[in-house]
C-alpha cells in the first residue's frame, strides 16, 4: 500500500509539473518551489535581467522573459505618447528568502512599518500581521516570487493622483489589460492589501499561478502556518489564503 501511495504521488507531482512548465515555459523547478519562491531565480534561463534587456530599473531587476517582453512593448508605446516622462521598475522577482527578510525586519521593528512609530509595543501577533500585511506578503505567499509583477516608480498612492505620476497611472488604467497587465490590488475589495497603484501583474501567466498556488495550499495548508516558517508564522500563516485571493477580479 505504502509503495502505490508513493507512486501515486510521484505521477501527481509529474503531472503538475509537466503541465505548468509546458504551459509556461518554466525550466526545471518544482512546482511548489517556484509558486512559492524557492529557487534563485537570477540563475534561471526563464529569467532576465531588466537592465541587460533595455527597460529602465533601479538596478538587478528580474522577470519571467514572457512578463519582460510584454512589459517592453508596453513602456515603448508609452513613450510614444510621453516622451518626456519614464516609467521605471523598482521591484520584480523577490523569492521566499528576500520575502523573509522583509516580514521578519517589519515583526521585530528593524524595518518601518507604514503607520507605525514602533510596531513591537503591539504585542497581539494578529494585530500586529494585519499592520504589516496591509502592504507586505508573507513570505510563500508573495505575487513577486512568480516574474510576473512589479513595481513602478514611487511606492506612495499619492504619487500618482497628480503631476506625472497621474499620467502614468491613468495611462496604464486605460491602456495596460491591452498587453496582458493589470492592478491586482486596488480599491474594488473588502479585505486584503491596501491599494497598491504601483504595482502591476502579467495576467496571462499570473492567473495560471495563482490557481497553482490555490492548489498547493489546499493540499497541505500547514505548509504556510508551520512554526518557524517566519516570524509568527504559526500564529498568522492561517491568513495566507486570504490575502492571495484578495485581488481585483481582472486578476483571477
Amino acid at each position: 500500500m505504502l509503495k502505490k501511495i508513493l507512486f501515486t504521488t510521484l505521477i501527481f507531482i509529474m503531472f503538475c509539473n509537466f503541465n505548468l512548465l509546458s504551459e509556461t515555459g518554466i525550466g526545471m523547478i518544482p512546482v511548489s518551489n517556484f509558486i512559492t519562491g524557492r529557487f534563485n531565480f537570477t540563475v534561471s534561463e526563464d529569467f532576465i535581467n531588466l537592465k541587460k534587456y533595455g527597460i529602465p530599473c533601479s538596478g538587478d531587476i528580474y522577470l519571467l522573459k514572457e512578463t519582460a517582453d510584454a512589459l517592453k512593448l508596453m513602456l515603448d508605446d508609452f513613450k510614444k505618447e510621453h516622451k518626456n516622462i519614464n516609467i521605471y521598475i523598482v521591484s520584480g522577482t523577490r523569492n521566499f528568502y528576500t520575502q523573509k527578510k522583509i516580514w521578519d525586519e517589519k515583526w521585530l521593528g528593524k524595518r518601518k512599518v507604514s503607520g507605525v512609530n514602533d510596531i513591537t509595543k503591539i504585542t497581539n501577533p494578529m494585530q500586529r500581521a494585519l499592520k504589516i500585511l496591509e502592504y507586505s506578503s508573507m513570505p510563500g505567499t508573495s505575487r513577486h516570487h512568480w516574474g510576473t509583477d512589479f513595481d513602478i516608480n514611487k511606492l506612495t498612492n499619492s504619487y500618482y493622483e497628480k503631476g506625472e505620476g497621474k499620467i502614468i497611472y491613468q495611462w496604464l488604467v486605460q491602456n495596460a489589460s491591452n498587453y496582458g497587465f493589470a492592478q491586482p490590488f486596488k480599491n474594488d475589495r473588502t479585505e486584503g492589501y491596501n491599494e497598491e497603484k504601483w504595482h502591476w501583474s502579467y495576467t496571462p501567466l499570473s492567473k495560471q499561478f495563482l490557481k497553482t498556488w490555490n492548489e498547493i495550499y489546499k493540499k497541505d495548508p500547514s505548509q504556510f502556518n508551520k512554526k518557524g516558517m517566519f516570524e509568527g508564522s504559526d500564529k498568522v500563516g492561517h491568513l495566507s489564503y486570504v490575502y492571495v485571493n484578495a485581488i481585483s477580479p481582472e486578476c483571477k
